[in-house]
């Protein structure tokens, strides 16, 4: 990997990139609860609780942030997880506006172990709340509009994920 070309999305070194907004399964009314912070490390921090009461289950936070990846075959995360299984997700603009899908790719992490994860953009598919979108045309990536993080699929209880850095890979 060392010979690729990288662009740094993000190692929340930069507070003006940071634009992150919380979506819980509160919007369905579920009881989930999360929180986005930047530690003293300069990680970003996403944590909090699933809830599966009132139809409950997922949490997700998202930085509404334009980003061109023309070029680039994934994402790389640097993270530190809690042994559960997350989604690195984006939404791109379509013709008429956002598109209501998002494109997703799921990852596994390891109980307090820093990794590396890679995350082709080849191996994303398109969901709308949940379920598979095969009809949806592939990521234009010239124009991502936003990006973040999904717990879900039962995972109720605590859950904290540590972010190094975010990057997009040749």
């Amino acid at each position: 990997m060392n010979n690729e070309q990288k662009y740094l999305i993000t190692d929340f070194s930069n507070l003006a990139d940071h634009k992150w907004q919380i979506v819980n399964d509160g919007v369905m009314g579920g009881l989930s609860q999360s929180h986005f912070q930047i530690q003293a490390n300069g990680h970003g921090v996403f944590l909090g609780d699933v809830s599966l009461e009132n139809n409950g289950g997922f949490a997700s936070v998202k930085n509404v942030q334009s980003l061109n990846l023309y070029g680039y075959s994934g994402i790389s995360i640097t993270h530190k997880g809690d042994g559960k299984r997350y989604s690195f997700r984006f939404r791109t603009q379509g013709q008429s506006g956002l598109n209501r899908w998002v494109y997703e790719h799921r990852f596994d992490t390891e109980s307090g172990e820093h990794v590396i994860t890679h995350l082709p953009f080849s191996q994303f598919k398109a969901v709308f709340r949940g379920r598979d979108v095969p009809d949806a045309p592939p990521p234009d990536l010239q124009n991502i509009k936003e990006f973040g993080f999904l717990i879900s699929n039962s995972q109720a209880g605590n859950f904290r994920l540590e972010i190094a850095e975010i990057l997009a890979v040749q």
